[in-house]
């Protein structure tokens, strides 16, 4: 399962861009309190995006996990560096 949380969505840095470049002067209200509630509403849209992608994951198929802790704690498992390194540089 991958949820890539640091990925900036672009939306939400158009609404950042825009409460930046208004000029509303403390103590006022205006686009400067609209923005903020863009900026929610995204987060929250967001938020429920990766909720979303988080459940429609499949299940942790425990037959799976049982059969490798076994393999892992009689010494039967083996792993090649060179095939993980492989996989980590996406080759």
């Amino acid at each position: 399962m991958r949820i890539q949380l640091n990925t900036p969505d672009p939306q939400s840095i158009s609404a950042e861009q825009a409460s930046k470049s208004s000029t509303t002067p403390v103590g006022q209200t205006g686009s400067a309190a609209a923005s903020d509630k863009t900026s929610l509403t995204q987060d929250t849209v967001t938020l429920s995006s990766l909720a979303t992608q988080a459940l429609a994951q499949p299940e942790v198929r425990q037959s799976q996990v049982d059969s490798l802790r076994e393999s892992i704690g009689s010494g039967q498992y083996k792993l090649d560096p060179s095939e993980i390194a492989d996989a980590i540089l996406g080759r």
